[in-house]
C-alpha cells in the first residue's frame, strides 16, 4: 500500500509539472500572436496560473515573458500587465531573474509617451518588494515628480509611496523632496493631499520618523483646512504606530484637537485614532487621559461623537493595562456608564453597558458594579431580542457577549442571566433565538450547572416549536436539542426528553437529523444518536456517506454497551469486549468511507485510539479476573519463603501486568502521535485527545506502582510521579466543563495514597491492589470522554504541498546516481490555507526531514566503501515560508551500490514553537552505481575464465594422467 501511494504521489507531481508546462506553453503562444485580444486574454490568465502552480521556475519564466510583452506592447497591454503585478504581489519574490526583469520593464521609462511612463512607474511601484534598492528606479521616480504631466506625477507619487514602504534609503532621500513640494506654491492642493500619506512610511529609523513628524506638524500649523488636518493626523497616527516614536506626545496632540477643534469630522478622526493607539500601547495611557475622554463624552452634544468616545473608554477598560491606572471612586468613567447606560439611543446605551461590564470585571474603580451590569444586560436583552430588525442584531450580539463574560467572571450570577435568556427565548423571533441559544450554550460550557435549572423551560420551548406540523424544523430546534444534551452531559437522558427529541427529529430533513445526532455524540447522548443514525442509513444512496453513517452507528452502539455496565461492575468485562468488537467494525467501516478528497485521517485515528484504550482495559480486566480465579500456587509461596524474595510468589501476576503496561504505553504513544497530527483541530478537540492520553498515563503509573510494590514489598517505588503531579497541579485540566475523566484521575490518586502508605506489606494488600486495578478501569469506562468537534468538522484547513527534484520518470524508474557523487535534493513547497486561516494557530515555519535507506544491495561491491560505513542518513531543516512559499535543499550520499529510497516528510511549527506532523510524505528511489568498478570486475571475471580455460588445455586432469604409462628410464 505504501509503495502504491508513493507511486501515485510521484505520478501526481509529474502530471502537475506537465500541466504547468503545457499551460505556460499555451499562454506563450497567445502572447506571441499578433492579435491584441489573444494577448490580453493570455495576460489576465497569469494570476490564476500562479495560484495553481506557485513555484519559482514557472513564475520567473512567465514574468520574463510578460516583461517582454510590456516592453514591446501598447499601453492597454501594459495596463493589463500592471493589474497582473498587483494581483500577484505575494508571488513576486519568486522571480529570481530580478535584474533582467527590471531591465525589460524599466526601458519604457524613457518613452516619449507620458501615459506609457505613468504606467511604467505604477508597474515599478507594484514590484517594489523585489526592486526596492534599485537606485536607477529611485532616480527616475524623483525626477518624474517634477514632470509637467499630472498623470505622470500621480504615478510617481504612487511609486514613491510603495518604495518608501520597502526601502529605507529611498524613504530618507524622498522625505526632503516631499517637504519641498508640500511647501511649494506651485504644487496644487490636491497634489499635496496625495503627498502627505507618503510620510506614514518614514518609520525605518528614528531620525526619519522625527523628520516626518516635524514636517507633519508644520503642515498642521500651515494648512488648517479640514482635509489637511484630518489627513495629517491620520498619517501621524500610522507613523506613530509603526515607529513608536513620541507615542505619548501624539496622544496629547489628539486630545488637544479633540478639546479645542470645533469641527466634528476632526473630532471623529481623533477618537478613531485614539482607539487605534489604545489597541497598540494601552500601557502608555494615564488616568488623566481617560478622564479627558470621559469628560468629553459627557459634554459633547453629538450622539455619534459620544458613541466614539465611549468606544475609546471601552478599549482602555477592556485591556488588561487598565489595572495600571489609579482611577478614583468618583471617576468620570462611572458617571459615563450611569449617564448613558439607559440612553434612548441604543448604540450609545449598548456601548455604555459594555463599559459598565468591563469596569465590573476589572474592579479598578473600587466599587462593586456587578449588580448594575447584570441589570443593564437583562434590560437590553428584553429590548433587543423581541425586535428582529437587522440593525438590532449587532447590538444583541454585543449584549450576549457581555452576558457570557459576566457569567464567566462571576458564576454566582449565571443562574439569573440564564433564567432571563430562557424566558426571552419563547418571545423572540427566529434570528434572535439563534443567538440566544448560542449564548446559553456558551454560558453552559463555563457554568455547567446553570443549564440544569432551566431544562424544563428549554424542553417546553422545543415542544412548542414542534407543535406546528406544517412548519419545517430549523436550526433553532437543533440548538434547543443541543442545550438539552448539554444540560444532561454525562447523565442518562430521561424518556420524556428522549421522546420529545425524537418527535422533533421525525419532522426534520436528513441534514437536520444528522446535525442533531452529531451534537448528541458530542455530549455523550449515544442512545439518541444511535436511533437517528439507524433511521438515516435507510435514506442514503451514496456509498461513502452510507459507510460514514454506519461507522457512526457502530460507535454509538459501542458506547451504549459501556453505559449498560452495572454499578457493581459484574458485567464490565463482557461489555468492554462487545465495545471493542463494535469499535473494530467502526474502524473498518470508516476506512471504507475514506476517499482521496476526504481521507478521514483524524476520525479513523480517533476511533482506533478509543479501540486501543478499550483493548488495554479488557486485557487488564482479564488479568485481574485470572488472579482472582487462580491465586499463586503454594509452591511459589514456599519458594518465596526459602529464597527470601517475596516478589517471586507473584511472578505470574507481574508477567500479566507487564503485558497490560505495554498496551497502555502503546495507546499513550498513539494518542500523542494523533495529537501532533491534528494541526487544524480546535483547542477542545486537542484537550479531548490529551485527556485520553492522560488516562493511559494514569493507568501506566498505577500498574507500575503495583508491580514495584509486589516485587520489593515497599510502596515508595514505582512511577507515582504522574499521580502526584496530577493531584497537585490541576491547572492543566482547567478546560470547561470539568471533564469526568479528570475527576477519576484525582480519585485514583487519592485512593492510591490511602492504599499504599510509605510502609506496607505485600501479602496483606495484594488482593486490594488487584481490586484497585479493576476499580480504576471501571471508573474510566464509566467516565469516557465524548467525541470532539474535529471528529466531525474542520474549521481550519491547512495543507502543505511539496515538489521534490529530481523526480522519477513516469515509468517509476530509479534516479541513476554514481556512487562517488552526492545527490542534490531540492524541496520546494507551498502552504495553502483555507477560508479561515490561522483560526486556531498559524504556520510559522516548516520542518523538512529526509531519511535514506538501502533497499537492495547490488551484487557488485564497492572497494572504496568501508565495511562499517552507514547506509542510511537522516537530515532535517526548518525554513520559514515567505508568502506561503518555502524552499530548501539537501546533499545526500549513497556510497553503497544498489537501490536506495529517500523519504521526504514535512511538518509545520506553530507560533508557540510546537512541531506538528502534518505531512505530506514523498518517496523517491535512487540507484547507486559505479561503471568503472563494474567494468573492472567484468574484466577480472573474463581474465579468470581465460586462465581457467588455458589451464585446462595445458594441464590434463588426474583422471586422464592415470591412463598413461610412464616409460622406463635408461640406466
Amino acid at each position: 500500500m505504501a509503495a502504491g501511494m508513493t507511486s501515485r504521489q510521484a505520478n501526481g507531481s509529474f502530471e502537475q509539472e506537465q500541466d504547468a508546462k503545457s499551460a505556460l506553453t499555451e499562454l506563450d503562444k497567445a502572447l506571441r500572436s499578433g492579435q491584441i485580444g489573444l494577448q490580453c486574454e493570455a495576460i489576465v490568465k497569469f494570476p490564476r496560473l500562479f495560484e495553481k502552480y506557485p513555484f519559482p521556475i514557472l513564475i520567473n519564466s512567465a514574468m520574463l515573458k510578460v516583461a517582454d510583452v510590456f516592453r514591446g506592447g501598447n499601453n492597454f497591454i501594459r495596463l493589463c500587465i500592471l493589474r497582473v503585478g498587483q494581483q500577484s504581489e505575494k508571488h513576486q519574490d519568486k522571480i529570481f531573474s530580478v535584474d533582467e526583469f527590471t531591465r525589460r520593464i524599466f526601458g519604457v521609462i524613457h518613452s516619449n509617451d507620458p501615459v506609457a511612463r505613468a504606467i511604467t512607474l505604477r508597474t515599478l511601484g507594484s514590484f517594489a518588494s523585489i526592486i526596492a534598492e534599485k537606485k536607477n528606479v529611485h532616480h527616475s521616480i524623483i525626477l518624474s515628480m517634477d514632470s509637467t504631466d499630472s498623470m505622470e506625477v500621480e504615478a510617481a507619487i504612487f511609486a514613491a509611496e510603495k518604495f518608501s514602504e520597502k526601502s529605507k534609503m529611498f524613504a530618507s532621500s524622498v522625505c526632503h523632496k516631499i517637504g519641498t513640494m508640500i511647501n511649494g506654491l506651485a504644487t496644487p492642493a490636491e497634489m499635496k493631499l496625495k503627498l502627505i500619506p507618503i510620510l506614514q512610511h518614514m518609520h525605518h529609523d528614528s531620525e526619519s520618523a522625527k523628520k516626518a513628524i516635524v514636517l507633519c506638524n508644520s503642515v498642521l500649523s500651515g494648512y488648517p483646512g479640514e482635509n489637511f488636518v484630518i489627513l495629517t493626523l491620520r498619517t501621524m497616527t500610522k507613523l506613530t504606530l509603526n515607529s513608536l516614536v513620541s507615542m505619548q506626545d501624539h496622544i496629547l496632540l489628539l486630545l488637544t484637537y479633540l478639546a479645542r477643534d470645533s469641527r466634528s469630522r476632526v473630532k471623529a478622526v481623533c477618537l478613531d485614532d485614539l482607539r487605534l493607539l489604545v489597541a497598540r500601547a494601552a500601557y502608555l495611557w494615564t488616568s488623566d487621559n481617560v478622564e479627558e475622554v470621559a469628560q468629553f463624552s459627557l459634554k459633547v452634544q453629538s450622539l455619534a461623537l459620544k458613541v466614539k468616545a465611549v468606544r475609546v473608554l471601552n478599549a482602555v477598560c477592556g485591556n488588561s493595562a487598565v489595572n495600571l491606572l489609579s482611577l478614583s471612586r468618583d471617576t468620570k468613567v462611572v458617571d459615563v456608564c450611569r449617564e448613558f447606560c439607559y440612553h434612548p439611543n441604543s448604540n450609545l446605551a449598548t456601548q455604555a453597558m459594555q463599559l459598565l461590564t468591563n469596569l465590573a470585571i476589572c474592579k479598578c474603580v473600587g466599587e462593586n458594579l456587578t449588580e448594575e451590569a447584570v441589570g443593564a444586560i437583562q434590560t437590553y436583552l428584553l429590548l433587543l431580542a423581541v425586535n428582529p430588525a437587522d440593525e438590532n442584531m449587532f447590538k444583541l450580539k454585543i449584549v450576549l457577549k457581555n452576558a457570557v463574560t459576566i457569567c464567566k467572571n462571576f458564576p454566582e450570577v449565571s443562574e439569573k442571566v440564564v433564567h432571563t435568556l430562557t424566558n426571552i427565548l419563547a418571545l423572540a423571533e427566529e434570528p434572535s433565538q439563534l443567538h440566544i441559544c448560542e449564548c446559553l450554550a456558551a454560558i453552559g460550557s463555563e457554568c455547567p450547572s446553570a443549564l440544569n435549572t432551566v431544562s424544563p423551560q428549554i424542553l417546553a420551548s422545543l415542544t412548542t416549536s414542534i407543535s406546528d406540523t406544517s412548519k419545517e424544523i430549523s436550526q433553532v430546534q437543533v440548538h434547543l436539542c443541543t442545550l438539552l444534551f448539554q444540560a444532561q452531559y454525562h447523565k442518562a437522558m430521561s424518556g420524556t426528553v428522549h421522546g420529545q427529541v425524537m418527535a422533533c427529529i421525525s419532522q426534520a430533513n436528513p441534514w437536520i437529523k444528522y446535525k442533531v445526532a452529531r451534537q448528541a455524540m458530542r455530549f455523550s447522548q449515544y442512545h439518541v444518536a444511535y436511533d437517528i443514525f439507524k433511521s438515516l442509513n435507510l435514506q442514503i444512496v451514496t456509498e461513502q456517506v452510507h459507510y460514514w453513517l454506519l461507522g457512526l452507528q457502530h460507535i454509538c452502539a459501542a458506547e451504549n454497551c459501556l453505559t449498560l455496565v452495572k454499578r457493581d461492575s459484574s458485567n464490565l468485562t463482557s461489555r468492554v469486549s462487545d465495545a471493542v468488537e463494535l469499535y473494530t467494525k467502526s474502524h473498518a467501516t470508516l476506512k471504507a468511507a475514506s476517499s482521496p478528497s476526504s481521507p478521514l485521517d483524524f476520525a479513523c485515528g480517533y476511533v482506533q485510539l478509543r479501540m486501543r484504550v478499550l483493548q488495554a482495559h479488557h486485557l487488564l480486566l482479564l488479568s485481574c479476573t485470572a488472579f482472582g480465579a487462580k491465586p499463586p500456587p503454594a509452591l511459589s509461596s514456599a519458594l518465596a519463603v526459602s529464597n527470601g524474595q517475596e516478589g517471586t510468589r507473584w511472578a505470574q501476576v507481574i508477567q500479566q501486568l507487564e503485558k497490560c503496561l505495554t498496551e497502555y504505553k502503546d495507546a499513550s504513544s498513539f494518542a500523542f502521535a494523533l495529537y501532533r497530527s491534528a494541526f487544524d483541530a480546535d483547542s477542545s478537540s486537542l484537550f479531548n485527545v490529551n485527556t485520553i492520553q492522560q488516562c493511559c498515563n494514569c493507568m501506566k503509573s498505577v500498574i507500575s506502582t503495583i508491580i514495584s510494590t509486589i516485587r520489593t514489598g515497599r510502596s515508595n517505588l514505582g512511577e507515582r510521579q504522574f499521580l502526584s503531579n496530577n493531584k497537585s497541579d490541576s491547572s492543566s485540566f482547567s478546560e470547561p466543563p470539568v471533564n469526568a475523566t479528570i475527576k477519576v484521575m484525582h480519585e485514583i490518586s487519592n485512593a492510591m495514597d490511602k492504599l499504599l502508605p510509605d510502609t506496607s506489606s505485600t501479602a496483606t494488600i495484594s488482593h486490594k491492589l488487584i481490586d484497585m486495578l479493576s476499580w480504576s478501569v471501571s471508573s474510566f469506562v464509566k467516565a469516557s470522554p465524548s467525541f470532539p468537534r474535529f471528529f466531525f468538522q474542520t474549521l481550519q484547513n491547512t495543507v502543505v504541498k511539496l515538489a521534490v527534484s529530481p523526480q522519477q520518470s513516469p515509468n517509476q524508474e530509479p534516479v541513476a546516481l554514481r556512487a562517488d557523487t552526492n545527490l542534490s535534493l531540492k524541496v520546494e513547497g507551498v502552504v495553502q490555507r483555507g477560508d479561515r486561516p490561522a483560526l486556531f494557530r498559524h504556520v510559522k515555519s516548516v520542518t523538512i526531514s529526509v531519511s535514506t535507506a538501502l533497499v537492495s544491495r547490488s551484487s557488485v561491491t564497492n572497494p572504496n566503501m568501508k565495511g562499517n560505513e552507514s547506509t542510511s542518513v537522516q537530515l532535517s531543516q526548518t525554513v520559514e515560508p515567505h508568502n506561503d512559499y518555502f524552499t530548501t535543499s539537501f546533499i545526500l550520499p549513497f556510497p553503497a551500490l544498489g537501490i536506495h529510497t529517500a523519504k521526504v516528510d514535512a511538518g509545520v511549527v506553530d507560533e508557540n514553537g510546537v512541531t506538528w506532523n502534518t505531512g505530506p510524505s514523498t518517496t523517491i528511489t535512487i540507484k547507486s552505481h559505479d561503471d568503472s568498478i563494474l567494468r573492472q570486475q567484468q574484466q577480472q571475471q573474463q581474465q579468470q575464465m581465460r586462465a581457467r580455460v588455458h589451464g585446462l588445455q595445458v594441464q590434463p586432469s588426474t583422471s586422464q594422467q592415470s591412463h598413461y604409462i610412464k616409460p622406463p628410464t635408461a640406466s
